[in-house]
């Protein structure tokens, strides 16, 4: 065996015996085993307007609920443990400054010795029930983000994972991924949208009545439209533009590779009448 050998072989040897130390960082905890944690929060709703998730690794799911209450159910794997020992607070941190309601990690780096297959050391998904009308910031890195009902002011951001957007439509949209899809279904109006990928397709489906002006871009992929778009193409590049209803709002749609879609919303069926109130019948005649 020649000295080069030797050397590696060596080295090999010193990083597995020092690897059980340096798995105990300072500021992440011991890595052990991976387990499964919920932790629940509810805050008053009261002056609370925004709400600011940020997250590293997870899945972020809003739901409209309660205009008086936000409650929050996370599910925390980790193969570390709670930062300071605080099982409740320790791997991630809730704050509310002024009217926003702050949750989620933000400058936690993590250690990672290469990728001998430990992979991420947590991952956190939030479940989110909020008043629909609460304006949302929502980011994650590895991870889908989902919104169902809530109705103010959005912006989505991923890198890998979908985002899929079903609001009423009477606030301003913003969803933007790297790898994956996104569809925004805008059930009763259309005040705007920005929905940017690069490597997927993007579906946004609409009332027949939403009044906008389309920006839609992109490369490898085809653009559907089910509204008559008076479209203006732009030689030399996959872009076509055009209005609909008298041109209002902006919706831009931009992908690299994938497909764009522009539906529309089915017509929501008239809600059933009431039943009528069945007769009182007539008291007897008194003998």
């Amino acid at each position: 065996m020649n000295s080069r050998n030797r050397t590696i072989y060596s080295l090999s040897a010193m990083l597995l015996a020092a690897l059980p130390a340096m798995l105990l960082v300072e500021g992440c905890g011991a890595v052990m085993e991976r387990r499964t944690t919920h932790i629940a929060h509810q805050w008053p709703a009261g002056t609370i307007r925004h709400i600011e998730v940020r997250e590293v690794d997870g899945e972020i799911n809003v739901e409209a609920g309660s205009d008086s209450e936000i409650s929050m159910d996370a599910t925390v794997r980790s193969r570390l443990a709670p930062k300071n020992g605080q099982e409740n607070q320790g791997y991630f941190r809730t704050e509310v400054a002024g009217d926003t309601l702050i949750i989620g990690r933000r400058n936690d780096h993590h250690f990672r010795f290469f990728s001998f297959g430990f992979g991420n050391e947590t991952r956190i998904d939030y479940d989110l029930r909020v008043p629909a009308s609460i304006a949302l910031d929502l980011a994650t890195v590895n991870g889908m983000i989902a919104t169902h009902g809530v109705d103010g002011e959005m912006r989505a951001v991923t890198v890998n994972g979908r985002v899929n957007i079903d609001t009423p439509g009477s606030s301003e949209v913003e969803a933007h991924t790297v790898n994956g899809r996104i569809e925004a279904r805008f059930a009763r109006t259309f005040q705007g949208a920005t929905l940017k990928t690069i490597n997927g397709g993007v579906t946004a489906s609409l009332p027949q009545t939403a009044s906008f002006t389309g920006d839609f871009s992109q490369v490898n992929g085809d653009i559907e439209a089910a509204f008559p778009l008076n479209i203006h193409s732009h030689p030399g590049n996959r872009r076509v533009s055009g209005e609909v209803n008298g041109g209002r709002y902006d919706l831009h749609i931009t992908t690299v590779n994938g497909n764009i879609k522009i539906e529309t919303v089915p017509a929501q069926p008239p809600a059933p009448a009431a039943p009528a109130p069945a007769p009182s019948s007539a008291a007897p005649p008194i003998s």
